[in-house]
């Protein structure tokens, strides 16, 4: 059975389990559906500076640091899985030097 992420998940059943996708297999605990919300959350809060790029809007340096230390903060804590946590960073990684890029238009050379 795979669990890496909250996309294979889906909550089943008047008990609330979670069942993987494409199966009828049950994964029991409510950690699971925790570590879903959690990941969920970070990935809206990451989304939302995304809308905000697009807007041209400045994003300070304390939401980006405040946004990596959430993300060490679920890992350590296993609030995210490991595939969650690579793919929260790749995505605040790749909005960052968005941002940057928006920001400081000089640094391309133009």
């Amino acid at each position: 059975m795979r669990t890496e992420g909250p996309h294979l998940l889906r909550q089943s059943g008047p008990d609330g389990c979670m069942m993987e996708e494409g199966t009828s297999e049950p994964v029991y605990g409510r950690r699971i559906a925790m570590d879903s919300s959690s990941y969920e959350k970070m990935k809206a809060a990451l989304e939302e500076i995304g809308t905000d790029l697009e807007s041209e809007t400045f994003v300070p340096e304390a939401r980006w640091l405040k946004l990596e230390r959430d993300i060490e903060s679920q890992s350590a804590s296993g609030g995210i899985s490991p595939e969650e946590s690579i793919d929260l960073r790749q995505l605040l990684d790749e909005l960052r030097l968005e941002h940057d890029l928006r920001m400081n238009p000089g640094t391309l050379g133009s």
